[in-house]
């Protein structure tokens, strides 16, 4: 009776977990399968006409200060496309090896290195954004900028320096 009495709350307890799984993807919430929130928009918080949006309220960025940032923006997408589909190609080719392949090490190690390669060229291009954003911000919005920084990184779980 008792072991009756354990399946059916964890039964009930697997399907009301899979009820809310399925509430949340259909509201265009977290999108467990693939790993990625995508919000309610197409690119979700990465968005970058919401990027500035949120900007614009939390610096107080001015109407030419927006256009310059959204000009930064659209000229850095073709690039990003660029880099998404090859890290995406690259990661297709990857699963795509076989490990029965007597040059699965040779091959992989070519792929790793190449996503190596990839990531590196993406960290750089948001390093040349963020720089040319920060180029067109004040003083003042730069400091404010850092300090959300800072706390964003303490409540993500990041360690911060013992005062």
């Amino acid at each position: 009776m008792k072991n009756k009495v354990v399946a059916l709350v964890t039964i009930m307890l697997v399907a009301s977990g899979m009820n809310s799984v399925l509430a949340e993807k259909e509201e265009g919430h977290r999108d467990w399968g693939s790993g990625h929130y995508r919000g309610m928009g197409e690119m979700g918080s990465r968005d970058p006409a919401r990027m500035i949006e949120r900007m614009s309220r939390h610096l107080d960025l001015d109407e030419l200060q927006q256009e310059k940032l959204n000009n930064i923006m659209s000229a850095a997408k073709p690039e990003f496309d660029e880099q998404r589909s090859r890290q995406e190609a690259n990661r297709e080719a990857m699963r795509a090896l076989d490990v029965n392949d007597p040059d699965y090490s040779t091959k992989l190690e070519y792929l790793a290195t190449e996503n190596g390669e990839l990531v590196a060229a993406k960290t750089m291009l948001m390093g040349r954004i963020r720089a040319e954003i920060n180029n067109e911000l004040t003083d003042e919005q730069r400091e404010k900028l850092a300090a959300r920084g800072k706390g964003n990184r303490h409540r993500h779980g990041e360690r911060t320096p013992a005062e």
